[in-house]
């Protein structure tokens, strides 16, 4: 190993940096900022075997293991497509969340040679209702022992969850919605050409060494008999799903389809939001004697790929009807949809529908959940189910969290500015070109 003071020559990129990018403010002289390209991990191009790094599900979540700084210090955190930024609890934190963990578990980044702090502050929130004050910084960081040179992460000062909330991991590993932050009301600016442009698909100028900027996540067959198992979702279904820093032809069956992002002239960020077309109910079995059910989004919606969230989330009115299409009822305790465990034998498959004309179906015991724990005064026991099709407060765009986000194989591309969708060799969803009528 090279004795090289990667903190020198952190410092010695930023100055670089600075003497090319103009101040945010003419009255503020800020040393630099982050850009995009610290956000994306940039990968060498491993052919036809890249590394896998698997990720375990809790409370239907993917999470793993990580580790920042030089010593290293190891953390567990969830795998997010919809977070900008990697974050872990810091040991300065003293926000009621932070103080119930111990502090092994938080960074110290007096301790990393290889931390570069920057003099910002921004607040993030997310989905689940989380919501956590960030210093960004510049570290290495490693999984599965593969390194990686310094990376845009964040020490939380505050980390605030809402009632009642069992979080997944206490650390979050931002793996999409990269250049979403408004940095200019955080007096801190982002490059907008370090955004590849929408009518040039890959015509950005990378700061790091060339690599692979495609990711992937999906399932394996191996030792996952139980993704085929009839029945609601559980977690113990999800034993082989990994994170795959390239594409691995071994883990999906026929095509990848391209599903294009977002226009980024209409976003702070178009990863992952792809533009989609509505959800159907499609009952495969005719002798119910039910037909299938529309629902259309309005023009310019599109669908977030949010792995940290164990949910689709849907306009509200759209979740009612959804719903009661399938005789699922809304528990003001429970704040969710509940139905009969056995409606995953008659409940219709999903289909999401993609503007780019590409289908994406999943059968009912992927998007209705088993409830694993008693609930106080809710009227549900813990042999009930639920809906994993929720309401939320966007009454246009739709985020695609785990029912959608572990179906499928998946490949990020930031340079191609798209999604690719296979069917996994689990099995666990189909995608097709949608029938022209």
């Amino acid at each position: 190993m090279s004795n090289i003071n990667y903190k020198s020559l952190i410092i010695g990129i930023i100055a670089t940096y600075s003497a090319i990018i103009p101040s945010a403010s003419a009255a503020v002289t800020f040393p630099t900022f982050p850009t995009i390209q610290d956000q994306i991990f940039n990968f060498p191009k491993y052919g036809m075997h890249p590394p896998r790094i698997p990720l375990k599900y809790v409370r239907g979540v993917p999470t793993l293991p990580f580790s920042i700084g030089t010593p290293k210090q190891d953390f567990v955190g969830i795998f997010d497509t919809a977070s900008p930024v990697t974050w872990v609890m810091s040991d300065q934190c003293t926000s009621s969340a932070c103080l119930a963990e111990p502090d092994n578990t938080k960074f110290h980044a007096n301790q990393s040679s290889t931390n570069y702090k920057f003099p910002l502050r921004v607040d993030l929130s997310y989905l689940d209702g989380t919501h956590v004050q960030l210093k960004p910084e510049l570290d290495v960081m490693q999984f599965e022992n593969i390194p990686f040179p310094p990376h845009l992460i964040a020490e939380a000062y505050q980390v605030d969850y809402p009632k009642g909330y069992l979080p997944p991991a206490n650390a979050r590993l931002g793996m999409g919605d990269f250049g979403s932050i408004d940095w200019t009301k955080t007096r801190f600016n982002v490059d907008p050409k370090e955004i590849p442009s929408a009518l040039f698909p890959g015509a950005f100028k990378s700061r790091r060494a060339a690599g692979e900027d495609r990711y992937s996540t999906g399932a394996d067959t191996t030792g996952s008999a139980n993704f085929r198992k009839r029945g609601p979702f559980l977690d113990s279904i999800l034993d082989n799903f990994f994170w795959i820093l390239g594409i691995d032809e071994s883990l999906y069956t026929g095509s990848i389809y391209q599903l294009p992002l977002a226009p980024v002239s209409d976003l702070s960020s178009p990863f992952w939001k792809i533009p989609i077309q509505g959800f159907r109910f499609k009952y495969t079995n005719t002798s119910t004697g039910k037909t299938d059910q529309q629902f259309s989004f309005q023009s310019g919606a599109y669908g977030k790929v949010y792995s940290s969230s164990p949910v689709l989330t849907v306009p509200k009115s759209t979740a009612d009807t959804m719903n009661k299409a399938i005789g699922a009822v809304y528990n003001d305790a429970l704040n969710l949809y509940t139905i009969s465990c056995s409606a995953y034998n008659t409940a219709p498959s999903l289909v999401f529908q993609f503007g780019a004309g590409i289908d994406a179906e999943i059968p009912p015991q992927q998007y209705i959940y088993k409830l694993e724990e008693d609930r106080p005064n809710s009227g549900a026991s813990s042999d009930s189910c639920y809906s994993a099709i929720t309401g939320g407060t966007d009454n246009v765009n739709v985020f695609l969290g785990g029912p959608f986000f572990r179906s499928f194989y998946l490949v990020y591309q930031f340079s191609g500015q798209s999604v690719g969708i296979a069917e996994s060799v689990a099995h666990i969803g189909k995608v097709y070109p949608r029938a022209k009528n």
